[in-house]
């Protein structure tokens, strides 16, 4: 299953999130279709955040990218969180200001640091969960989201094992927002 795993998140990595930015203009990367939708760069900054977070801090007990590398200044954004429970105005300020090309050497930058984690994944860590400090420390301490939701974050994310990190954020979460930047893109007449 690990295999399967390294060849969802390859393909994400080298072809879909390159694609992205090779297929679709700066305007079609920031637009937000309908009043209520997110835009494709937004989306793909929150699914880099969140595998930045999770596969850095909870799988490999690495530092994330985004504060160690000094990602948020690069791409030019006020938000240190993952974007979850963000309020739309937030949304839109971050669609229209964060620096495209960087975003894309983020997106470079974290598919390579997770691809070490995958690499070097200890299976003997399946079934293991952290433990709650270490959970509260990054959760809050790191303020990796909204002051509103951070004990459901904790909860949510201290219940999952370190193999469940890697399944949910190297396939499902971006697989979900995937889908989502797909139907933008054709809401704007994009083919992708």
């Amino acid at each position: 299953m690990l295999d399967a795993i390294k060849r969802n998140h390859a393909n994400l990595h080298q072809r879909t999130l390159p694609n992205l930015f090779a297929k679709l203009s700066d305007a079609q990367l920031r637009a937000r279709p309908r009043p209520e939708t997110n835009s494709i760069a937004w989306n793909i900054w929150h699914l880099l955040r969140i595998e930045d977070i999770t596969l850095n801090r909870f799988v490999a007990l690495t530092p994330q990218l985004y504060t160690s590398a000094g990602w948020q200044e690069r791409l030019g954004i006020a938000y240190g969180d993952m974007g979850t429970a963000m309020a739309i105005g937030d949304v839109d300020a971050l669609s229209q200001t964060i620096n495209l090309s960087e975003l894309a050497n983020y997106a470079t930058a974290v598919g390579a640091q997770s691809t070490l984690t995958l690499q070097g994944f200890d299976m003997a860590l399946v079934g293991q969960k952290r433990p709650e400090a270490h959970m509260r420390a990054v959760i809050a301490g790191e303020k990796v989201c909204a002051p509103a939701i951070v004990e459901g974050v904790i909860k949510y994310w201290g219940n999952l094992t370190i193999e469940q990190y890697v399944v949910d954020y190297c396939v499902l979460h971006p697989s979900l927002h995937v889908g989502e930047i797909g139907v933008l893109a054709g809401l704007q007449g994009a083919a992708l």
